[in-house]
């Protein structure tokens, strides 16, 4: 049997009909350094609330506080969207870990799950997670990226702490980490740090020996609107070689920012708009699963990979026979993005980017297996004991 390890503990991966592959849930900005010269008016709009009046300027990028904060009760809200838009395929005739009500009736199995991945900004904790999965009805996968020291604070990351530290996360006995990541893909040249791409081999070593994924991600903005910078090949190839040194499989690494990957550029290495086949090709090529992790953004003057580029990706990924390596997210860490403040939540991949995939020509195993199925097969460990 292939198992996801949640935070709530192991469920049997095939009972998911929808798995985000990269969200964050909790999230917060950095300390305010204070005005720091800027315009005066530019100041108060990053201290001022989200309101609808002020949601043009957020969905073009400008900096806010509040809009860069995601809460415990912001995160409630949003899984049980997400929980409502699945919820018609969440009873099974088996038991989720094991158990059953009262009355001898099974309790209702998840039919979602959210990877919620480490890095910057994360202010999710292990606790808040397992009360939000248990709250929400949805399977929260946590993920570790061994760069936070106790109570959170940041450390110069040996790789050696790294591994320890992911190790200890992986194998914990209560709200186990269930994927490594997201970490940061390193800088082309190994001059910048030499210690970047053995921190990834650390984090891959650790992955390998707990049967766990690894997710990558490039250095961007983690709160930012406009397209990534490309994280260009020599990163790419830097990071998958520390992978490669430490024994774990490209099949089990997972590679967010897709669009960045795969936008068209100009000479100047600027997006244009649309998807460039040959640069979604070579990345394919490189034998991960990727992933499109920021889904349902209201497209505007600053959208360059559109949801209508990424659908017509996933179908030219399907005819090459690599339908099986595509992961979808919304990768949600603005406010105005939450359906509470006009965006489109959560439950966009299941309820409109695949339908409107269908209408593309998708058939039924591509739904599945973009949806959910390929997710969780790459998070899936396999294990012959009981889901507990």
């Amino acid at each position: 049997m292939s198992t996801l390890t949640t935070v709530l503990g192991r469920i049997d991966s095939g009972s998911l009909e929808t798995v985000l592959a990269a969200e964050t849930l909790l999230c917060a900005p950095a300390d305010d350094p204070g005005p720091c010269g800027r315009p005066a008016t530019d100041a108060a709009f990053e201290r001022a609330p989200v309101t609808m009046e002020r949601l043009g300027r957020l969905m073009l990028g400008a900096e806010n506080r509040d809009d860069r904060t995601l809460a415990g009760a912001d995160a409630e809200a949003a899984l049980d969207g997400l929980a409502a838009t699945v919820s018609h395929g969440a009873l099974t005739g088996d038991v989720s870990h094991g158990a059953h009500t009262g009355n001898g009736r099974p309790v209702p199995r998840p039919a979602a799950a959210v990877v919620v991945l480490a890095g910057r900004g994360s202010t999710a904790t292990p606790a808040l997670l397992a009360a939000l999965s248990r709250a929400s009805g949805v399977a929260l996968v946590r993920g570790v990226d061994g760069s936070q020291g106790p109570h959170g604070a940041a450390c110069g990351a040996a790789p050696e702490l790294v591994a320890e530290r992911i190790a200890a996360a992986l194998c914990a006995a209560e709200h186990a980490a269930g994927a490594v990541g997201a970490l940061p893909l390193p800088a082309p040249d190994p001059a910048a740090d030499p210690a970047d791409a053995a921190r990834i081999e650390a984090a891959a070593g650790a992955a390998r020996a707990a049967g766990a994924a690894l997710v990558l991600a490039p250095r961007e903005d983690p709160w930012g609107i406009a397209i990534a910078d490309e994280p260009g090949r020599g990163s790419l190839l830097r990071a998958l070689a520390a992978v490669d040194a430490a024994g774990l499989e490209r099949d089990r690494v997972i590679l967010g920012g897709a669009a960045a990957c795969i936008a068209r550029r100009d000479g100047r290495g600027a997006p244009l708009a649309g998807v460039d086949p040959a640069r979604l090709d070579a990345l394919l090529g490189l034998g991960t699963a990727i992933c499109f992790d920021d889904l349902g953004r209201i497209p505007n003057v600053r959208t360059a990979v559109s949801d209508h580029d990424v659908a017509l990706a996933v179908l030219r990924a399907a005819e090459r026979g690599d339908a099986s390596r595509i992961l979808l997210s919304s990768g949600i860490r603005n406010k105005h993005r939450l359906t509470a403040y006009g965006g489109t939540g959560l439950e966009f991949v299941p309820e409109r980017f695949l339908p409107y995939l269908r209408g593309l020509g998708a058939n039924d195993a591509l739904l599945r297996a973009v949806g959910g199925a390929n997710a969780a097969g790459v998070l899936a460990r396999a294990t012959t004991e009981q889901t507990s």
